[in-house]
């Protein structure tokens, strides 16, 4: 699983508006607003779930924002295109990662979330036992503490990195106190 943070780069200091998820298994982009974000805030054709208070976009629309951002395969001088990035084959994912996503048509673009896997895989397995322990499926956290299931999905396998707000969310829908320490490390 890859993610990218999506920022407006027409908004001076701009924080990332989403999340752009791609499973290299399915093939299939995910996207994921940030929490508290407007619809002036996020490329135009999600902007109606938005303001349906819709935080996850329905994969059609992703994928029809990604495809407006890379050549289809289809293209006369693909071969061209590949080369050009670097890339023997085609692959949606390496060609939107190679342009950062730009587009002429507005002015977001992607930057990828690089992942410490040891914290990431560490945090994961935390509150999958946790969650586990209070006996709730990951819907039933999702609904519990206001993140999406996919969100949830995400933290368990060690694939994104949550914000200690996020967490916060989590450990008041698992109904346990969040705590965070710094402690020496054993010397080995």
């Amino acid at each position: 699983m890859r993610t990218f943070e999506l920022i407006d780069g027409g908004r001076r200091a701009a924080r990332p508006c989403g999340v752009l998820s791609y499973d290299a298994k399915t093939g299939e982009f995910s996207f994921e607003c940030a929490e508290g974000i407007r619809e002036d805030e996020v490329p135009l054709v999600f902007a109606p779930f938005v303001v349906r208070g819709e935080r996850v976009i329905p994969s059609r629309w992703v994928k029809a924002w990604v495809e407006e951002r890379i050549p289809p395969a289809t293209r006369q001088n693909i071969g061209e295109v590949l080369r050009d990035h670097g890339l023997t084959t085609y692959d949606p994912c390496e060609l939107l990662a190679s342009s950062r996503g730009r587009s002429t048509q507005d002015d977001f673009y992607l930057r990828e979330i690089v992942h410490d896997d040891r914290w990431a895989l560490m945090m994961g397995d935390v509150l999958t036992r946790a969650r586990e322990k209070e006996g709730i499926t990951q819907e039933e956290l999702a609904e519990r503490s206001g993140i999406s299931q996919v969100m949830v999905s995400l933290i368990e396998c060690g694939k994104v990195n949550p914000t200690v707000r996020t967490l916060g969310k989590l450990s008041e829908g698992l109904g346990m106190r969040l705590r965070i320490a710094f402690e020496p490390e054993d010397p080995k």
